[in-house]
């Protein structure tokens, strides 16, 4: 039985539905952030453990809208590709659709038979997906479906210690950099489909670049570092007001201030 392929017109507005739903979604997370930045300043523990496991469920749904935003893209897949990739999908789940988009992306620019280095490219582009957006998409079904503190395996007929382990070490500060990296992977499929023998080579290395300067910046960001550089922000910012104001003393009283509050003089090592 013969399927109508999508149009280029309705290509387009879905492009158009879509990015209004990432742009959306990544309104939710900013605040959401800040919100965590919040509690972490506050010391709230539970807050900051249930906005991340939402935080999990957002990025997850973000990785997916962001998904048909990119196929769907103007003057970028062929509507054969387009049903191909979706199909793709929804047999095989989220990833196998993302291999075959970055197939099928790579093919534009030339043959990963016959080019070790688009091979190569490719495997990396591969490496990108796994690492960022499979295991999230496994951890996102957990919580989905309640397993909040204990994950359960397939059959539920045991706890899955590997994902219960993950569960307790979410970090907030790891889910904001997949968003990042997310960004980069977009950019470099759609290099990819609109422009293959022009973007692909001028832009890829680029991007690619980019993102590996990044997670090598961030390499050791997590919860704890967040907080101790909020809590120094903080600090100065409590001493920045307080040496603004006019107050009678001694010039030199907010060097002092740890006797003047305490009694004492605390060192760097108390």
């Amino acid at each position: 039985m013969l399927v109508a392929l999508i149009t280029e017109q309705q290509i387009n507005n879905i492009y158009i539905l879509q990015s209004r739903n990432v742009r959306k979604l990544a309104k939710v997370k900013s605040n959401l952030i800040r919100d965590i930045n919040r509690n972490v300043r506050k010391n709230d523990l539970f807050e900051v453990e249930v906005k991340t496991k939402l935080l999990a469920l957002l990025y997850s749904a973000w990785s997916e809208a962001q998904f048909v935003q990119i196929l769907h893209t103007p003057n970028g897949f062929f509507p054969r590709d387009i049903k191909d990739i979706e199909d793709e999908r929804n047999r095989q789940g989220i990833i196998a659709g993302w291999n075959l988009m970055l197939e099928l992306a790579i093919d534009r620019v030339g043959d990963v038979n016959k080019s070790q280095d688009l091979s190569d490219r490719l495997a990396k582009l591969k490496l990108i997906v796994k690492e960022n957006i499979k295991e999230q998409s496994i951890l996102r079904n957990k919580i989905a479906h309640g397993q909040w503190v204990h994950a359960l395996n397939k059959t539920h007929t045991a706890e899955n210690k590997t994902y219960s382990s993950v569960l307790r070490c979410l970090d907030y500060v790891q889910l904001d950099k997949l968003f990042k990296i997310h960004k980069y992977l977009g950019s470099i499929v759609r290099d990819l489909v609109q422009s293959p023998k022009k973007g692909f080579h001028n832009n890829y290395w680029n991007n690619l670049v980019q993102l590996e300067v990044f997670l090598d910046k961030s390499k050791h960001w997590t919860a704890e570092t967040r907080k101790l550089r909020l809590n120094m922000r903080s600090s100065k910012t409590f001493l920045q007001t307080a040496q603004s104001l006019k107050l009678h003393g001694d010039p030199d009283w907010s060097e002092k201030i740890d006797q003047c509050l305490y009694g004492e003089t605390l060192s760097d090592n108390d």
